[in-house]
Formats: structure tokens, sequence, C-alpha cells
């Protein structure tokens, strides 16, 4: 971070043709008031060339502006070396929700063909935060709350002990629901990284066009 651009890292890798455009200093500094929409979802976006899986957690209106600005994020901020988050002006074309899963539920125990949430552990059973570097992670996932598929990022995977299943903490909500849930795969499912010949076709924000997804 610095203090002459708050919104962004010193320095960015340079961008390649279609790559989705960081918002400029000028329009991130405007003073007055402007609106902020918290919203997560995962998305593509364009960067480096290629289509690289992230993670919209803001929408902007800077002030007097009719363009909405995002932010997205596609590593782990603590990470060392390279660019992990940035601001864009959002485009349709450049940045794009995933779809979320539309597949029926398992026939095995214990959905026999009914979707159920994902199951939270106990705390007293999943044990501490993570603190081992081995248990921590950085993983956008689809994660099953409240009878839909909500946007999330796991941040830690352990097993609590021999025989036992897997288990992965997870943020979802807004960042306002956090939980250690069994990693099944199936309520709680990663997202593999995209691949470009196989990429979903643009989107459209829910709140009509050019508002949050």
């Amino acid at each position: 971070m610095t203090a002459a651009v708050p919104f962004s890292r010193p320095t960015h890798p340079a961008p390649a043709p279609g790559d989705a455009e960081r918002a400029p200093r000028e329009l991130m500094t405007l003073p007055g008031y402007y609106r902020d929409v918290r919203r997560w979802r995962l998305v593509e976006i364009r960067q480096g060339g290629q289509w690289r899986l992230g993670l919209l957690t803001v929408w902007r209106r800077p002030p007097g502006s009719a363009v909405w600005v995002v932010h997205v994020c596609w590593a782990d901020e603590a990470a060392p070396g390279g660019d992990a988050w940035g601001w864009f002006l959002y485009d349709e074309h450049l940045i794009r929700p995933l779809p979320k899963p539309t597949g029926p539920a398992p026939a095995r125990e214990p959905y026999y063909g009914t979707w159920r949430d994902a199951v939270v552990v106990p705390r007293e059973l999943a044990g501490p935060p993570a603190t081992d570097s081995a248990e921590k992670c950085w993983r956008l996932a689809w994660l099953r709350a409240q009878g839909t598929w909500r946007s999330a990022l796991i941040t830690a995977r352990r097993r609590p002990g021999p025989g036992l299943p897997w288990i992965a903490h997870a943020r979802w909500g807004e960042d306002k629901d956090a939980a250690w849930v069994i990693a099944d795969g199936v309520a709680l499912c990663p997202v593999p990284q995209p691949d470009a010949a196989a990429s979903p076709g643009p989107g459209s924000p829910d709140e009509g066009e050019g508002g949050p997804l």
C-alpha cells in the first residue's frame, strides 16, 4: 500500500492486451461520497493475457462517476511476492461471474438426491485455529449454506484424527460467516482453475446492467 495510491500496490505486472483495466488513481481518489456494495462472487478476470479465478468482494461507485469499480482478489494477500488483488473498471466481458453448480444432489448418503447444507463441525471438535503453515491454504470454493450456493474462501484444511474426515475452514456471506465444515467435495466444492478453452460466456449483474453481481 502507498499513501499516494491507497487502493493499489506500488508496482504491477505490465498488462497484456485484453486484460481488465485497473482503476486509475484519479478515479479512486476523487473527493466526495462514494457508494460501496460489499457482495462476494466468484469470478473469472482477464489478467496477464489469460483468465484467472478470483473473488469479487466489493463494488464501488466513485463520486460523480457513471462506472462501477470492483475489488478482485486471486491469491492470499499475506503470501510473499506478486500481486494478490486489485481495483478494476468493471467490464462484463473481462470480469465475469462463474456459474453456480447446477447438478443434482448425489444419490448417496447423506444427500439421497436432496441438497443439504455443508456440515458445520463444532469448534471443540475442530480444534484451535490453524497455526501450522501446512494446514493453511487459500482456495476458492462454492459452499452450500441456507439452501443456496455461496461464494466461499477456504483458508485451512486438516484431519482432526485418524479415520476422521477432512475438514476445512471456510469464510462466506461477505465475510460475515466462518466455520469449520466437512470437506466432502460436494456441499463444499473447491473451484478448479479456469481453462481458457472451456470458460463460460460473459455474465450480467443481478441488479441490472453495470450493478453488483
